[in-house]
This record gives C-alpha cells, sequence and structure tokens, in this order.
C-alpha cells in the first residue's frame, strides 16, 4: 500500500509543479491575464508550490519513517508544519478576496475600493495575516525520538483546542463568508437585474468568472474537508480509528488540491485558456 500511494504522490507532485509554474507563467508572459483574480491565483500557485515541494515528499517519507530525530527533527518537522498551514491559510484567503471581490463588483460595482484592486497591497495582506494567524503551530510538533516521525504535543495547549482552532481558522469561518457572499451575488447575477447600464450580453462574462470562482471554491472545499476531520476525531478520541488506507488518502487529497487548482483555473478562465493554447 505504502508504494501504491508513494507512486500517487509522485503523479500528484509533477502535476502541481507543471500546472503551478505553468500558471505563473502565463500571467507573467501574457499581459491580457493579469488581473486581481489572475494574481490571486499565482499567489495560490505560489501556495501549491510550497505544498508540492515540501509537503509531499514529506508525506511521501512518512511512510517509511525518517531520520529526522532529536532537536533537528523538531525544527525540521515545525518548519514543514509552518509552511503547510500558512499555504493552506494563504489559499482560503485568496479565495476570500476573490469572493469580496466579485461581491463588490457585482453588488456595489460604483462603490469598489481602489485599494482592495491594487495587487501587491492585497497579497502583502494574505501573506502577513497567514503568518500571524498560523505562527503557533510550530509550537505543539516535535519529532519521535524512536521512529523520527512526527506526532502532537499536548504540553501547551489541549488537541482538541487546537484543532478546532484550525478548524474555524482554516475552514469553516473562511467558508461560510465565502459561500454568504456567492449567494448574494448568484441571486444578483441570476436571478435579478443588475442595475446600471449592463445588458444581458455584458452580463455572461460575469456569470462565467463567478462560476469558475464557485467551482475552485467547491473542489478546495471537498479536497480539505476530511481532514479537519480525522483531526477532530483523532482530538476527542486520543487514537486513530480509521483504517491506514483511509488515513493515506485522506490526506493524499487535501494534497492534491494543490495539482487541480491551477488546471482548473486555465480550463475554465477563457483567457488563460487561450493564453494556454497559443504556447502548446
Amino acid at each position: 500500500m505504502e508504494l501504491g500511494f508513494t507512486l500517487v504522490y509522485a503523479v500528484t507532485m509533477i502535476v502541481a509543479l507543471q500546472g503551478n509554474i505553468l500558471l505563473m507563467y502565463i500571467v507573467w508572459r501574457k499581459c491580457e491575464t493579469r488581473t486581481l483574480t489572475s494574481f490571486l491565483f499565482v499567489n495560490m500557485a505560489i501556495a501549491d508550490l510550497l505544498i508540492a515541494v515540501f509537503q509531499m515528499p514529506f508525506s511521501m517519507a512518512h511512510f517509511y519513517g525518517s531520520e529526522f530525530t532529536g532537536a533537528v527533527g523538531n525544527l525540521f518537522y515545525r518548519f514543514v508544519f509552518y509552511l503547510v498551514n500558512v499555504s493552506m491559510k494563504a489559499s482560503i484567503f485568496s479565495l476570500v478576496v476573490m469572493a469580496f471581490d466579485r461581491y463588490f463588483a457585482v453588488i456595489h460595482p460604483l462603490k469598489r475600493m481602489i485599494w482592495f484592486r491594487r495587487a501587491k497591497i492585497i497579497l502583502t495582506i494574505i501573506l502577513m495575516a497567514s503568518w500571524t494567524l498560523m505562527a503557533v503551530t510550530p509550537f505543539f510538533y516535535m519529532a519521535e525520538d524512536s521512529l523520527g516521525k512526527c506526532f502532537y504535543t499536548d504540553e501547551r495547549i489541549p488537541r482538541v483546542l487546537f484543532s478546532t482552532y484550525l478548524l474555524l481558522i482554516n475552514y469553516i469561518m473562511p467558508l461560510a463568508i465565502i459561500s454568504a457572499l456567492y449567494i448574494i451575488i448568484a441571486r444578483k447575477i441570476w436571478f435579478h437585474e443588475i442595475p446600471g447600464q449592463l445588458d444581458s450580453f455584458r452580463q455572461i462574462p460575469r456569470k462565467k468568472v463567478v462560476r469558475t470562482l464557485i467551482i475552485t471554491m467547491v473542489v478546495f472545499a471537498v479536497c480539505w474537508f476530511p481532514i479537519p476531520v480525522l483531526q477532530m476525531n483523532f482530538a476527542v478520541t486520543a487514537e486513530i480509528t480509521w483504517h491506514p488506507f483511509a488515513f493515506y488518502s485522506i490526506y493524499w487529497l487535501g494534497q492534491n488540491n494543490s495539482a487541480i487548482n491551477p488546471w482548473l483555473y486555465i480550463g475554465l478562465n477563457g483567457k488563460m485558456n487561450a493564453a494556454f493554447k497559443t504556447m502548446i
């Protein structure tokens, strides 16, 4: 089973590296693709690359144990888990910003905040918020000297509280905000006439953009949802009762989102898809 998952992880890592590097290259080379949404996807691509470069090899090595023990192991595991959590937080924050951007564009087209449209400012805010909110994570993991594997330590805070914090910050709160915004947007676009001079023909691109972002959000939610469920189950029961196949599959599914995201955006976004076709 470990060999099979190693091969699956290897393929996923290759697809993730190719897709995210390609997405960044398209935005860099093709000026027509440079929008706030595309820059936010680039931000997600960077986060996904970090997962592909650090977490996926770490997950493969974890099948067979590792040589990281003692102080070196503690530093390594804390760095990896901090990086993974920051990457996930940056991705979910990017999705939240995309939802707010579409909300202002559709619901309040004349009241859009100028600073909100500046990619450098909003990306800096996303990174700083991700680093800050996840700054506590390195203090709760350490290496097990006998096997060289990583485990959670309850010395500072109970596992249940820490898992609840991650569940709320990384999943429930942002997805609740995103869902509420897209429900308002969908009602406005599909069931009400948008005020102003926008006719039905000009509303079509907006519908496509919103549809792309909703699909991206749903895929993200589906891929990452099993992990907090597993973590909460382990936090409450203090033991892993799930079958190893299910355990490995759940963590692979979450990391597989890093391979899905870039290809999803390239495939669903008209300008990105056209730019990609001119390059092949």
